[in-house]
């Protein structure tokens, strides 16, 4: 549903929230081992995601990747945001291009209260909400 890069961001800003800290932070090598991600790609997924401000690195032998207290409450909307845009939410459910009201495709108006609901469903679930749910049981992901 969303590239490989949203992916990973989810998940590495989920990985970082629950187990990081300003005091407490992880190098790249160690989030892509438990993540079972490419180092590199990943590399590349946190870096944007430090640029846009979800999450923080510093540089340095004590360097690495770590949340802040503000990560638990952005949203996973806002990572999806941040990583690709929502044009996702603006496609066709058959990947036409010219859908819409006036042009609408077999399942246009099916499909709009779906996508309408799934977005909300993604603004309204925030990181502390994931970590609640995994922490209760009510949810898994998994790291090593």
């Amino acid at each position: 549903m969303f590239s490989k890069s949203t992916q990973y961001a989810l998940r590495a800003v989920v990985y970082l929230t629950k187990r990081s800290s300003k005091d407490e932070k992880f190098g790249i090598r160690k989030i892509a081992s438990d993540l079972g991600f490419p180092e590199p790609y990943l590399a590349k997924v946190l870096q944007h995601l430090v640029r846009k401000k979800i999450i923080s690195s510093v540089r340095g032998p004590n360097g690495g990747f770590y949340a802040s207290e503000k990560a638990y409450d952005i949203s996973l909307l806002e990572i999806i945001e941040a990583n690709e845009g929502l044009d996702f939410f603006n496609r066709c459910g058959l990947g036409l291009v010219d859908c819409d009201d006036k042009h609408p495709c077999p399942i246009h108006f099916q499909y709009e209260p779906v996508k309408a609901s799934y977005k909300k469903i993604l603004s309204e679930k925030c990181i502390r909400d994931i970590i609640d749910d995994l922490d209760a049981g009510l949810a898994f992901l998994k790291f090593v």
